[in-house]
């Protein structure tokens, strides 16, 4: 002990903001804690994943985002039937503050944060560990809770290293220049200064404008389209696809259109009526994101108070989480935290239509609502029924976000077993949320399910074998999850399908129960599809022949990533001399095979849009060259560090080239110029040109985009 005096009195003199004293005095309280309740044979297992990615632990900045990611999602969770309750609680608070005493030291804008928080837990924990003085101490139902709440609000704080800005914040706040969008990755927060003072706002010009456009809108459901960006803080960028599939859940839309014209229709309108602002990208041909300046956002969360659509704002308080009068419930960040987290304590559970996650982090405590054990239920159907919510229509857990900067976790995948209750569920979003592994089987019982969104579901290994149960599934989005490698048989037999995201082509022979890229050609509405070819034996002719025959396909996307090749039993002796030989027979058979195999004819006939990423072959073949590109409207090559060019082509020929949108990015060898451009694609109206130095000539701008001019039309005097 007389060694660390120095080093505590060192500590004294440190600015009084410096949360390392902090850490190191509560880290020491819960050490003691872990030699009291932890086993012994559980004691050294529990720090053994908490530091696998090898970076230097003082300098966090070095580490990439997808380790820093990683560094999160590695956090096992105890499951009740595998270990005792007291293994859960002590030695993951323990490892949680380990991993945040060693990020925390070049994080200078958490000082005063961490600090405060941290410091109003010592006493508690420490009178815990001097009332507990028997050697054979249990932890009681309260310790457990208060040691959860305190895990739940230290693991926050270590989620937040990650979400920093690589620069300083400047003074200013969120106005301030050093912002980067996003609200830097903290919560949601609203302006004390404008819709909290109902009185004063409603004196203004500008909230007497919105309330007059918002009653002279043709519908209600377009009212209520609009009234959805109140949950969102101002300017946030809002993506449209996701307001789509949130608006299709809520069942808002006409049916007459396709929900995306619906959806961009409603959009420009707002925009004309100037509710909402396009957020520009000159990358785009259009926008795909929106915002909503503060006063009109003011103006449209008084109204959505008014008509209690939403109830989330309350004067001199932050965001909170409450089932609305037209039961809607908006998790903020520390929902987990309320009272109505509890099953028992949120009010008509069994009248909740849309629960939704702005900004809470551990959202699992929302599937406790829909229990089998929910009291409120088996007071509406009785102790003998079988509990269903027939009003659930949107269960939006998910990060809504496109970028990646709020951590969402669910430490008990299990609880996803009460989806099989939620019986009229339209739109369940997982999006984002690590520690899912697999789907619970409950998932297939939701037939009247439209959107299953999957995305970044990093954790994620494998899709539901029954997947077909979801017989009204429309879209279906599993991009970026990385850990899937093969498609389950039955999703050939999803009738209903529009759009998937994520199809994953691999080695993977299993006929019986991998579903190929060939088979959803009887997918006869699929109009949107995007696949990651992780195959090594299967070429450009491969693919294309096998989506030649889809009908109704108007948008392609394929990516050609890394083999995965799975793991094959190893053969000794002659048996393995045996399987060489016939190894051998079996590839001069594929040569053959493919010298006499047919190449496509021509692309699926309504495809509008192809987009290719990290091309495997120097030149495009001659199918796909741009005069046999038929009807296509888009043409996206991004990355191919062997392709060299568009091939010979007839100038003749290229005239029946329709692509008006052309996008050439992360091409070291491709070689043409703007002249050959003109010729092979004389209806271009619109040039993306990045990191492709061969391409010259090209009246871009300084980004590398050109567009068209509009033509104006002569008048005759």
């Amino acid at each position: 002990m007389a060694s660390e005096e120095p080093s505590r009195q060192q500590t004294e003199k440190l600015p009084k903001d410096d949360p390392a004293p902090a850490i190191r005095d509560i880290l020491e309280i819960v050490d003691n804690l872990h030699k009291k309740f932890v086993p012994p044979s559980q004691k050294e297992q529990d720090l053994t994943k908490s530091r696998s990615q090898g970076f230097n632990p003082t300098n966090p900045s070095q580490a990439p985002e997808k380790e820093r990611l990683e560094k999160t999602k590695s956090l096992p969770v105890p499951s009740s039937t595998e270990q005792d309750d007291t293994e859960r609680y002590i030695p993951k608070l323990r490892r949680n503050l380990r991993l945040l005493k060693e990020d925390v030291v070049k994080l200078q804008d958490l000082r005063c944060e961490v600090a405060d928080e941290v410091g109003t837990h010592i006493t508690p924990l420490k009178n815990l560990l001097e009332k507990e003085t028997s050697s054979t101490a249990k932890l009681t139902k309260g310790m457990k809770k208060d040691l959860e709440d305190i895990n739940k609000k230290i693991f926050n704080l270590m989620c937040q290293v990650p979400l920093l800005p690589n620069k300083r914040r400047k003074p200013g706040g969120l106005d301030s220049e050093g912002g980067e969008g996003e609200n830097n990755g903290k919560g949601i927060e609203c302006l004390p200064a404008i819709h909290v003072n109902e009185e004063d706002l409603k004196r203004l010009a500008v909230f007497r404008d919105v309330r007059d456009k918002f009653k002279n809108l043709s519908t209600d459901h377009k009212r209520i389209c609009l009234l959805s960006f109140a949950v969102f803080s101002e300017n946030q960028e809002v993506n449209r696809t996701m307001l789509m599939y949130w608006w299709i859940g809520e069942g808002i839309l006409p049916d007459q259109v396709k929900p995306e014209d619906a959806v961009k229709d409603i959009l420009k309108e707002f925009m004309e009526k100037r509710l909402i602002e396009p957020v520009e990208n000159k990358r785009k041909e259009e926008p795909n994101s929106y915002k909503m300046t503060p006063f009109v956002h003011s103006s449209v969360v008084l109204i959505s108070t008014e008509i209690k659509l939403f109830d989330i704002y309350h004067k001199g308080k932050k965001p909170s989480m409450h089932k609305s009068d037209l039961n809607k419930v908006c998790l903020v960040e520390g929902s987990s935290s309320q009272q109505e987290a509890k099953a028992t304590k949120m009010p008509d559970v069994n009248l909740i239509e849309t629960v939704f996650n702005v900004s809470e982090r551990f959202p699992d405590f929302a599937f406790k609502w829909f229990s089998e054990d929910q009291r409120s239920a088996k007071k509406k159907f009785g102790p003998m029924s079988k509990t269903v919510f027939k009003s659930l229509k949107v269960f939006y857990l998910g990060r809504w976000e496109r970028t990646a900067k709020r951590h969402i976790e669910v430490e008990n995948p299990e609880l996803m077993r009460h989806l099989k209750h939620m019986t009229k569920l339209r739109l369940l979003s997982f999006q984002g949320i690590s520690r899912i592994e697999r789907l619970d089987d409950a998932v297939c019982k939701l037939r009247e399910l439209i959107i299953l969104d999957l995305r970044a579901c990093y954790n994620l290994e494998k899709l539901p074998e029954k997947i077909d149960s979801l017989k009204a599934l429309t879209y279906l989005d599993i991009t970026d999850c990385y850990m899937i490698d093969r498609m389950p048989k039955r999703l050939s037999w999803l009738n209903n399908l529009v759009v998937l995201k994520g199809f994953v082509v691999s080695d993977a022979n299993d006929e019986e129960k991998v579903c190929t890229l060939a088979e959803l050609v009887h997918l006869e509405k699929l109009r949107k599809l995007s696949i990651t070819i992780n195959k090594g034996d299967f070429s450009v002719n491969d693919l294309f022949l096998a989506v030649e025959e889809f009908k109704s396909l108007e948008k392609f996307k394929v990516a050609w990533g890394g083999i995965n090749e799975h793991k094959k039993v190893e053969a000794t002796g002659g048996v393995k001399e045996f399987l060489r030989t016939i190894s051998n027979v079996t590839k001069g058979q594929a040569a053959e095979a493919r010298k006499r195999r047919k190449v496509p004819e021509q692309l699926p006939k309504k495809l509008e849009k192809l987009d290719l990423q990290c091309f495997p072959d120097p030149v495009l073949p001659t199918w796909l060259q741009p005069h046999k590109l038929g009807g296509l409207k888009k043409l996206y090559i991004k990355g191919g560090t062997e392709l060299t060019g568009f091939g010979k082509f007839e100038t003749d020929e290229s005239k029946k080239c329709e692509v008006k949108v052309l996008r050439l990015k992360f091409l070291p060898r491709f070689k043409v110029e703007w002249r050959e451009l003109g010729e092979l694609f004389p209806n271009l109206e619109f040039l993306d040109k990045y990191q492709s130095p061969q391409v010259s000539f090209c009246p871009c701008d300084g980004i590398g985009i050109w567009r068209k001019k509009p033509q104006v039309k002569a008048t005759l005097n």
